[in-house]
């Protein structure tokens, strides 16, 4: 993976977290679903970051 490919899917998370954010917010404000999508595309994107670090290391 490259940086630019990185930083594409960085982008995709935080909107894609807002939308669902301001969904949670409107149809369910007593129960905050979003942080089990926010776990597992963070969880994603941690391996994402990993693996852009294991490639600049290796070259």
């Amino acid at each position: 993976m490259n940086t630019p490919a990185f930083f594409d899917n960085l982008k995709r998370y935080l909107v894609v977290l807002t939308f669902f954010t301001v969904v949670n917010l409107i149809t369910s404000p007593n129960y905050l679903w979003v942080v089990w999508p926010a776990l597992g595309m963070g969880i994603a994107l941690l391996n994402d970051l990993l693996d852009l670090n294991r490639s600049k290391r290796v070259g």
